[in-house]
């Protein structure tokens, strides 16, 4: 046996195809459960990502809905790459580098709709479909075909309502690239939802860091203390007894991405028994309708998301009902959500035992967004590196709802906003808290007796799945 056979073993996770630990300088290797901090912190390391990985990957660059009509578009900006989404025709959506074929002008930002894409620096045009419409005073150059003078095109596919491009047009086709993640969200519908709201902000740590804060459950007790108690104003750092109900969350990964359930307090967690709705945190003494009926309208009133204005319905009805017997408050909220959903014209399948314990809390869809199934109302992350800074990232945060069957085919318009401080963006209680913790995380990576993170690993595997996932494409010829 050899000694990179020998660390593979020691490793916690490892799947045939994985880069050999000596191919990957020392200062950016991964040792057991353990990630050095270079890979944060360098800049160097930043471009291999930005030149290497985020070249060769699907990401999501918006939704379906946000090309609505022909002639809409988005920009989707990576790192110091600008790609363009049209809505070329009623079926069909195309992207492109979004570079003038003259001297390389950025042809479009943010978003809007045209009727043909014009540069702003000389005025030459391009039809929808990315052929060449009018060059200015074309005798004057040297000559070319149209077909040079197109726009060049991004590979883009579709899953699930979202809208994914990759830079290489060799990648594997997207669906297998997803894998398992389409089967497993299925249940959910998600083509069927549409935004609620959106917000980027930007913030002061590496595009990974941002990312981590959402990767994970593990940090619940020591960062939202608030979620163990029927007063949520209360977030005081919590008790010991407290510390003992925190929710215990194992992630699971897969060949590429990789997920967390939060199953309840670990003393008494069915890690077998998977992610299970009808549970909620709870203070162990309170009424168990109030209980679940505060933790679901407190979602919907501080977060925006993962509850909606039909659940916190439910919640309150629950609060004065009587519960049948043999039935838990969470499983008779269960079914009064369901009853109002079906009432009020949503498609709403039962969901399986089975089905929730795969679909989990949260997934990482590598590399660089989560999004975390729900029935109803679901969330969607989103983080991107900034100017080429490692200290510094773009981290979007996306609520999304489903709609009535009657307004699947509805338009609805959609606008993010975008914040240089967190703290002006009316994030709520949950995110503020999760955003002040980026950078202190930074602060403290900088420090000389800080060398990397030392992970659970049965609670942190997400953070270390995504390095390994990336050392493929990083170092991979």
């Amino acid at each position: 046996m050899t000694a990179v056979d020998e660390l593979r073993m020691n490793r916690p996770i490892w799947f045939e195809g994985d880069v050999p630990p000596e191919k990957v300088p020392e200062k950016y290797r991964l040792e057991r459960a353990f990630i050095p901090k270079a890979r944060f912190l360098d800049p160097e390391f930043l471009d291999l990502e930005l030149n290497r990985m985020f070249m060769k990957t699907w990401q999501i660059a918006c939704r379906v809905e946000e090309l609505r009509d022909v002639g809409c578009f988005v920009e989707y900006e990576i790192g110091r790459f600008s790609i363009l989404l049209v809505r070329e025709s009623k079926t069909e959506i195309r992207a492109y580098h979004n570079a003038c074929r003259h001297r390389g002008t950025r042809l479009a930002r943010g978003r809007g709709r045209v009727g043909s894409l014009i540069c702003p620096f000389h005025g030459w045009r391009w039809n929808l479909d990315g052929s060449i419409r009018l060059v200015l005073d074309r005798e004057e150059f040297v000559p070319r075909s149209d077909d040079d003078l197109g726009l060049v095109r991004v590979r883009v596919e579709q899953w699930a309502g979202f809208v994914f491009v990759n830079l290489d047009p060799e990648a594997k086709p997207l669906l297998e690239y997803l894998d398992p993640i389409p089967r497993i969200f299925e249940p959910f519908q998600l083509e069927n939802f549409r935004y609620r709201w959106g917000k980027g902000v930007v913030v002061p740590c590496n595009w990974k860091t941002a990312l981590d804060a959402f990767l994970e459950a593990y940090h619940v007790a020591g960062t939202h203390p608030q979620l163990f108690r029927l007063d949520r104003t209360n977030d005081k750092i919590a008790s010991l007894r407290e510390l003992d109900l925190r929710p215990w969350a194992p992630t699971t990964v897969y060949e590429r991405h990789a997920h967390y359930s939060a199953l309840g307090p670990k003393s008494t967690a069915d890690k077998a028994a998977g992610k299970d709705p009808s549970k909620r945190s709870n203070d162990g003494k309170s009424d168990e309708r109030l209980t679940v009926a505060n933790a679901v309208q407190y979602l919907h009133e501080d977060m925006r998301g993962l509850e909606n204005e039909r659940s916190w319905r439910a919640a309150e009805a629950l609060k004065t009902a009587e519960v049948p017997d043999g039935m838990t408050a969470g499983k008779y909220f269960l079914q009064l959500y369901r009853e109002l959903s079906l009432a009020e014209g949503y498609d709403w399948p039962v969901i399986s035992p089975e089905q929730w314990t795969e679909a989990g809390s949260a997934w990482n869809v590598f590399p660089n967004s989560i999004i975390l199934p729900g029935q109803g109302s679901v969330f969607w992350y989103r983080s991107r590196p900034l100017d080429n800074d490692p200290n510094k990232a773009l981290f979007e945060v996306f609520s999304l709802d489903q709609v009535p069957i009657a307004e699947y085919d509805e338009k609805r318009a959609f606008e993010p906003q975008y914040f240089d401080d967190y703290r002006d963006a009316d994030m709520g209680q949950v995110f503020s808290q999760d955003f002040a913790n980026m950078k202190e995380v930074t602060v403290g990576m900088h420090s000389p007796s800080f060398d990397g993170h030392r992970l659970s690993e049965e609670q942190e595997m997400t953070i270390w799945n995504h390095h390994r996932v990336a050392d493929r494409y990083i170092w991979t010829d």
